[in-house]
């Protein structure tokens, strides 16, 4: 029931984020231009390197660490973030040298972006998610949330006011961060860093660092070299659709934090038997999600476009239709890295796992970008997450062997395609305001896909409600 009650909260808050900018980025698409956008996000995926650098691997080998030694807590925090605080430092620095340096970084956006490496740098929510306490995460990343949507529209009015609108973005994270230290220390005590100590966690942190470099490679170079290879007009287009992919995927990703400390724990414990039923509820959740919603996107995709973002980022829908299939490779890697690889300590082989599709990727960017632009970026994006799911099936193939996922899986398969062929259908005849046609589509994809689902005897309603009560 804790771990229902957990992803409850957690998606929850993966709820408002995809409501909030369904909010805030028509209002924000018709102040500002696609190059205002894409000097935002070529910035943004500058900063996102440094703030790789000052979290290291930590959220996920903290989380795992603190979920496993329950009676260590204090010790273990302290431990780890010492490590967190001294890369933030060392990152911060680096930065700082870097925009004195280059000329192109002596712009405004990338001096307020660089308030992230700080608020990054203050991030324990690793330590609430090893405590397994989504409640007090949830709320305060919604509040914090709330309260920065409702000062964007308050006070970005114009073009003008784009640096303001990236301050915005940054200062109430960085309050959301110091927000969580207060809570915590009922767990941590007083601060104290402990280097000596520290050494212990330095060697699985670094295993894990270098997969989050692999990964940041292939999701935030694309958008870097971009702004290199093709224009900043790209980026704002390829930024907007990676952006609403994302969004969608929140539903499926927010399993994966909740289920790692479970995991984790149910390992320590030595009880593997759990653990293989766990992983065939989140194999069975993630494809009830991820199918129909690929096949709801392709109907509802250029609607979506028109009402979400306006004329000005048309383009976008032909990204979407691309990078939409990121979300199958993204939604299984998702419980095959977070979900088995870590918790097993196979940090070596997750680390290969992304390694080796970021390479890939650097080749594949330097060869479509040039001549393709976004849509290069966007089949560059699909083909890594294919590499990566293919890699990371070969190593966990031991541990999911006998996890049945395969039959369920197809009937899934069959309920989404009969949600499309049915909505393609009624296409023809439902012509709408974009925003109704996309309610509509919604609403209508929806009932026949739970129909379909029933009528094919895809859950075991008794069995799920056992596995829910036992965790």
């Amino acid at each position: 029931m804790k771990v229902l009650k957990n992803y409850a909260y957690n998606l929850s808050y993966q709820l408002l984020l995809i409501i909030l900018p369904i909010i805030t980025t028509p209002y924000i698409t018709r102040i500002f231009s696609s190059d205002d956008l894409g000097t935002y996000g070529y910035f943004n995926s500058i900063v996102t390197y440094f703030i790789l650098l000052a979290t290291l691997g930590v959220a996920n080998y903290g989380t795992k660490e603190i979920s496993a030694h329950r009676k260590e807590i204090e010790k273990n925090f302290w431990g780890i973030y010492s490590l967190q605080f001294a890369a933030t430092w060392l990152s911060i620095l680096l930065y700082l040298v870097l925009c004195f340096l280059l000329p192109s970084m002596q712009n405004p956006v990338a001096y307020i972006l660089g308030l992230s490496l700080v608020s990054k740098g203050l991030d324990i929510s690793w330590l609430f998610q090893g405590l397994e306490d989504f409640r007090k995460i949830t709320v305060r990343n919604i509040t914090v949330k709330l309260i920065g949507v409702i000062s964007i529209f308050l006070f970005v009015k114009s073009a003008n006011d784009l640096y303001l609108y990236v301050f915005l973005l940054t200062i109430f994270e960085l309050l959301g961060q110091l927000s969580m230290w207060l809570p915590a220390r009922q767990f941590i005590g007083r601060p104290h860093f402990d280097l000596k100590y520290a050494k212990k966690h330095l060697k699985p942190v670094i295993l894990l660092f270098l997969p989050q470099i692999a990964i940041s490679l292939y999701v935030t170079l694309d958008s870097t070299m971009l702004g290199t290879l093709a224009s900043t007009r790209d980026v704002g287009i390829y930024d907007q659709a990676l952006k609403l992919v994302n969004i969608l995927l929140t539903l499926v990703t927010s399993l994966g934090s909740v289920m790692l400390p479970r995991v984790s724990n149910l390992l320590s414990s030595g009880d593997h038997k759990a653990v293989s039923k766990m992983h065939e509820m989140s194999f069975l959740i993630y494809n009830l999600v991820i199918f129909p919603i690929m096949a709801g996107m392709l109907i509802v995709n250029d609607d979506f476009v028109n009402f979400f973002l306006g004329q000005d980022f048309q383009e976008v829908r032909y990204a979407i239709a691309i990078m939409i299939f990121r979300m199958f490779f993204i939604g299984w890697t998702n419980i095959m890295g977070i979900q088995i690889l870590i918790p097993h300590n196979k940090n070596k082989e997750f680390m290969l796992s992304t390694t080796i599709p970021a390479i890939v990727s650097v080749g594949l960017n330097l060869l479509l970008l040039p001549k393709l632009g976004y849509i290069g970026a966007a089949i560059v994006s699909v083909l890594t997450e294919a590499l990566v799911w293919a890699i990371q099936l070969f190593f966990t193939r031991k541990y999911i062997k006998d996890v049945p996922i395969i039959r369920s899986m197809m009937k899934i398969i069959l309920a989404s395609a009969i949600m499309y062929g049915l909505l393609l259908v009624s296409k023809t005849v439902i012509h709408f305001s974009p925003t109704i046609n996309v309610l509509a589509f919604a609403v209508i994809g929806g009932i026949i896909y739970l129909f379909a689902i029933l009528s094919l005897k895809v859950v075991d309603v008794k069995e799920l409600k056992q596995i829910i009560r036992k965790n």
